[in-house]
């Protein structure tokens, strides 16, 4: 009892944005409005849900609507720091705040998704952690942002381009000049131009925006200029490299590797939910209109939490008009005068005479009960940590 008397403040650092922290300091002083931390407003939220359930379509348009379930969990480790604030606290909340607490910010959520096809697999390229639905979109990911991961690349001069041309073709994009179409190699110097320079193109569309250069003098200074070769030279772990001309080959050689060296694959995907980026963008734009529109979700997160708390030794009870359920870290205790201090028994008193009320309008009993505020303060910590009365995050007490 003496040591929690000398702890005048609780802070739960690890959690900065999630304050469960009391303040008795600076909260409660006397004649100060008291602000309310959160507050349970179930009839605006009714209202509100009602509103949106209309809006929402009937269906998800998405090619994924039919393949894959999402499941939707609170992360363990914001869980677990919650937890440890509440029982540090000694306050009791409901657990709809809770819930709204894990709701609130995406890097709260654990997000599961699952191929409803047992012979379905999630592709995930190795070097960043991308996941695909297919291993062709995987396959391109890596070309064009990892290849740098999967190959070494070096530059060497190639020969002249030589023959007749009447036009040749210009990058909309870097206004590098190109070969005409006809060229032997044109589609594999296109392709190289395209992942050198990061052009977010595919490559059919970007042949449709190629500016025709006819202009005689610009083809004659482009011929006397030697062609650029790009040589891709693959990371072999074992020291057996492969080289390749073009990215085609480079393709074919990430295609045939059956390890999971570039690609790896499983059936279930776990990310958190400020991590969607990670997910192919159709995968992604499924998800997070999941997340917009169904409303199922939440309240199964409303019953994991609710588990979990109990499980954990929480003390969840009803509470208020409404009969909300709340949860605390401390277990109630039956009040028993003989083993309590004469203040804590004034206080006590108090409470059960006015059934539920503010820490501030015991703060003004002081000149009653004959003893300083700052001892009410302490006592009132002490008999809520204790389990002998409840402390709300509105700042009501209640036994």
């Amino acid at each position: 009892m003496e040591k929690d008397k000398k702890q005048t403040k609780v802070d739960l650092s690890q959690l900065s944005d999630l304050d469960f922290t009391p303040n008795w300091d600076e909260k409660y002083n006397a004649g100060e409005k008291q602000k309310i931390q959160f507050k349970p407003k179930h009839n605006e939220r009714q209202r509100e849900f009602k509103r949106k359930k209309k809006e929402l379509p009937r269906r998800y348009d998405s090619p994924f609507a039919n393949k894959f379930k999402i499941t939707v969990n609170p992360d363990k480790l914001i869980l677990d720091t919650l937890k440890k604030g509440i029982k540090k606290s000694g306050i009791s909340y409901s657990l709809e705040e809770i819930n709204s607490a894990v709701i609130d910010k995406k890097d709260r959520l654990q997000i599961t998704i699952e191929h409803l096809k047992e012979q379905d697999t999630f592709f995930i390229t190795t070097f960043d952690n991308s996941v695909f639905s297919a291993k062709p979109g995987a396959i391109k990911h890596i070309i064009e942002k990892g290849l740098k991961h999967v190959v070494d690349i070096t530059e060497t001069i190639g020969e002249n381009p030589s023959g007749n041309f009447k036009n040749i073709l210009k990058c909309p994009e870097t206004g590098i000049l190109l070969p005409p179409k006809s060229f032997h190699d044109f589609e594999a110097i296109i392709k190289t131009h395209l992942i050198e320079n990061k052009i977010k193109l595919n490559y059919n569309n970007y042949i449709e925006k190629l500016i025709i250069v006819e202009d005689e003098i610009t083809i004659s200074e482009w011929k006397i200029k030697p062609l650029k070769k790009l040589i891709f030279a693959t990371k072999e772990i074992n020291g057996n490299k492969r080289s390749f001309n073009s990215i085609e080959g480079v393709q074919g050689y990430i295609t045939s590797t059956e390890t999971d060296q570039f690609i790896k694959t499983n059936k279930v995907i776990k990310i958190k939910g400020n991590n969607i980026n990670k997910l192919e963008k159709e995968l992604g734009d499924f998800v997070s209109q999941f997340l917009r529109n169904s409303y199922q979700w939440k309240k199964d997160l409303f019953f994991n939490v609710l588990i979990n708390f109990k499980k954990s030794g929480f003390h969840i009870f009803k509470y208020g008009p409404k009969n909300y359920l709340f949860a605390t870290g401390q277990k109630p205790k039956t009040i028993e005068l003989a083993k309590i201090s004469e203040n804590c028994i004034k206080i006590i008193k108090y409470i059960q005479e006015n059934h539920r009320v503010k820490i501030v309008n015991i703060l003004s009993q002081s000149g009653e009960m004959k003893f300083e505020k700052s001892q009410i303060l302490i006592e009132l910590k002490w008999l809520v940590k204790e389990g002998y009365i409840k402390e709300f995050s509105d700042g009501t007490i209640f036994c």
